[in-house]
C-alpha cells in the first residue's frame, strides 16, 4: 500500500508536465486551426510562429509521455545522474532490439519512430527491404526499462572494487549492466508484444463489423480511453479516425473517403453533414465540457483545510477552463489511474455507456484534425463547438450534449464524492477502514492528543497537542509513503483514503466527547 501511495507522489511531476503540454497544444491549436478564425483575425505571422512553436513542444510532451514518466521513476536520490543516463541508454538499446527482432508484418500502429530511430539500411537480407522501426510498447515498455535500471543500480552499488572488473565504475557498471538486460527485454518483447497486438486488432475487427451498434460503440469507448492513457492511443485512433474501419463514404465527386474524422471534415466541406460522422468522437464533447469539471470540483470539494481549499480553488478553475477550451482527458486519465484505479475504471465505463448512448439518440458531433495527431489530438472543445452553432442540421446534436452533459456532471460529480468518501478504503467492509483509522489514532498518541484533523485527495493532515508522542515509523508501516510536520499538523500521505480516515477519526473524536459528556452527567 505505501509503495502504491508513492506512486502519486513520485509522478505528480510528469503529470503537470502532461498538463502544461495540453495548454501549450491548446493554446497553439485556438490559433493556428482555421476553424476557428483566430489566426485570421490575428493576421500575424509572428503569432502564427509562436502559436506553431506551442503546438509543436505540447505534441512532442504528450507523445513522449511514457519517456517523462520513464525519467521520474527512475530518479534515485543517491543516483544522482547515473540513474538517469542508465535508463535512456537501456531505453534505447530496448528500443533498437525492437527494431531488429520485431517481425515487419505487423499493422503499420504497432510500431513508432521513437526519437528518429529507425532502420533504413542494414547488411542484414531480412531487413533490406523497407524501413524498420521500433514496437510502440507505451508505459508498458518504459516501466520495464525502469524495473530493470533500478535493479541493476542496486546491484552495481554493492559492486566490489577488488574484484575481477574492478578497473569499471559502479557507475558504469550499472549503465553496461541496465544495457545489456535491456537489449534480452526488447528482444522479448519483439516476440511476445505482437500476441499483444494481435488481441488489439481482434477487438478493432469485432467493433468494425458493426459500428452502429451500441455495444461495439461502447467497447471502442473503453478500448480508447484504457490504450491511451497507456500511451498507445494510436493502435485504435488511426484505424477509426482514419482508416476504413471507421466506415467509408463517397463524396459528389464519386472519390472514397475512409474514416470517420475524414468522413465528417469532407461532410462539411461539401456543405452538411448526413449519416453517422462523428460517432467516434461526439462523447469528447460531453467528457470535457461537463464531466471532467464535475470530477474536479468533487475532488475540490473534498479539501477540508480553508487555507489549502484557497490556494486549489485557482488550480480547480485553471483545470476546468483548459478542460473546456482544450481537454484534458489524458492527464486526468493517468491522475485517475495512479490516485484511484477503481475511479478511473468507473470513468472509462461511463466512456463507453456514452460511445453507446449517444448514437442512439442521433447524436453527431465530429472534430477536424490531420492524420499525424491521434496522440495528441483535441477533440471535444468548447470553441469547436461552438463553431458548430451555425450549421442546422447539428442544433439537435448541441442540445442533446448539452442535456445529457449536464446529467454526466451530477453523475461524475456525486460518483466522485461517493469513493473518496466511502469506497477507496474497505470496499467490502472488511474491516480495514478500522483498523487504519484505530491504527493511526494510536500512532498519534490517541483521541486525546488530536487537536483537529483535515484532509484532500491524497493527504491527511492532524494538528496533535504534543508532537512527541506522534510514532512516525508507525504511521508509515499503517501505509504512508510520506510523514512530515507543518506549521498544519503532521501531514500523512493515505493517498485516496485520505478522506475516509479523516472521517473515521473525526467519528471517534466525537464519540470520545459524547462519552465524556455522560460521564460528567453521572
Amino acid at each position: 500500500m505505501r509503495r502504491w501511495h508513492s506512486l502519486f507522489e513520485i509522478l505528480k511531476f510528469p503529470l503537470e508536465i502532461v498538463f502544461l503540454a495540453v495548454i501549450l497544444l491548446g493554446v497553439g491549436n485556438l490559433v493556428t486551426n482555421p476553424t476557428f478564425g483566430f489566426g485570421e483575425a490575428l493576421n500575424n505571422e509572428t503569432a502564427s510562429k509562436i502559436a506553431e512553436m506551442m503546438q509543436m513542444t505540447g505534441r512532442f510532451l504528450i507523445v513522449n509521455f511514457p519517456v517523462l514518466i520513464m525519467i521520474r521513476l527512475s530518479a534515485r536520490k543517491g543516483g544522482a545522474g547515473t540513474t538517469f543516463i542508465s535508463c535512456f541508454a537501456g531505453y534505447a538499446a530496448y528500443l533498437a532490439a525492437t527494431a531488429f527482432f520485431a517481425k515487419a508484418n505487423l499493422v503499420s500502429t504497432a510500431y513508432s519512430s521513437i526519437f528518429g530511430m529507425s532502420v533504413g539500411s542494414s547488411t542484414i537480407a531480412s531487413m533490406q527491404n523497407g524501413t524498420h522501426y521500433p514496437l510502440q510498447t507505451g508505459i508498458i515498455g518504459t516501466s520495464i526499462v525502469v524495473i530493470i535500471t533500478l535493479m541493476c543500480f542496486n546491484r552495481s552499488k554493492k559492486k566490489n572494487e577488488y574484484g575481477f572488473f574492478g578497473f569499471i565504475s559502479w557507475e558504469a557498471a550499472c549503465t553496461i549492466c541496465t544495457i545489456f538486460f535491456c537489449f534480452l527485454a526488447g528482444i522479448a518483447m519483439s516476440y511476445v508484444w505482437p500476441y499483444a497486438i494481435m488481441g488489439i486488432q481482434k477487438l478493432i475487427s469485432f467493433i468494425a463489423v458493426d459500428t452502429t451498434n451500441p455495444i461495439n460503440l461502447t467497447l471502442y469507448g473503453i478500448l480508447d480511453g484504457l490504450l491511451n492513457t497507456l500511451g498507445l492511443g494510436t493502435m485504435i485512433r488511426q484505424p477509426f479516425w482514419y482508416g476504413t474501419s471507421g466506415g467509408t463514404w463517397v463524396n459528389l465527386a464519386g472519390a472514397s473517403i475512409a474514416g470517420d474524422v475524414n468522413i465528417w471534415a469532407s461532410q462539411l466541406l461539401s456543405g452538411g453533414v448526413n449519416g453517422m460522422a462523428g460517432r467516434f468522437i461526439t462523447p469528447y464533447y460531453i467528457l470535457n465540457l461537463f464531466a471532467v469539471p464535475g470530477m474536479i470540483w468533487a475532488m475540490f470539494s473534498l479539501y477540508t483545510d480553508p487555507i489549502e481549499r484557497q490556494r486549489k480553488r485557482l488550480l480547480a478553475i485553471a483545470v476546468t477552463i483548459v478542460s473546456i477550451m482544450s481537454g484534458t482527458l489524458l492527464p486526468l486519465d493517468m491522475l485517475l489511474l495512479i490516485l484511484c484505479p477503481l475511479l478511473f475504471f468507473f470513468h472509462l465505463a461511463c466512456s463507453g455507456i456514452l460511445f453507446g448512448i449517444l448514437p442512439s439518440l442521433h447524436c453527431y458531433l465530429g472534430y477536424t484534425a490531420p492524420a499525424s495527431n491521434t496522440v495528441s489530438a483535441l477533440p471535444g472543445s468548447l470553441p469547436e463547438l461552438l463553431s458548430y452553432l451555425s450549421v442546422p442540421s447539428l442544433q439537435m446534436s448541441i442540445i442533446i450534449i448539452v442535456i445529457v452533459g449536464v446529467i454526466t456532471m451530477l453523475v461524475y460529480f456525486f460518483a466522485t464524492r461517493l469513493y473518496f468518501r466511502h469506497g477507496a478504503i474497505d470496499l467490502f467492509n472488511t474491516g480495514d477502514k478500522a483498523r487504519l483509522v484505530d491504527g493511526t489514532v494510536k500512532a498519534v498518541g490517541g483521541v486525546e492528543n488530536i487537536k483537529m484533523v483535515q484532509s484532500s485527495i491524497a493527504q491527511l493532515t492532524i494538528q496533535v497537542y504534543d508532537p512527541q508522542k506522534v510514532d512516525i515509523p508507525r504511521l508509515k508501516e499503517l501505509g504512508s509513503y510520506r510523514v512530515y510536520e507543518t506549521r498544519t499538523g503532521f501531514r500523512l500521505c493515505y493517498g485516496a483514503g485520505s478522506t475516509m480516515v479523516r472521517l473515521g477519526i473525526a467519528q471517534m473524536m466525537r464519540d470520545s466527547v459524547r462519552i465524556m459528556k455522560m460521564k460528567e452527567d453521572e
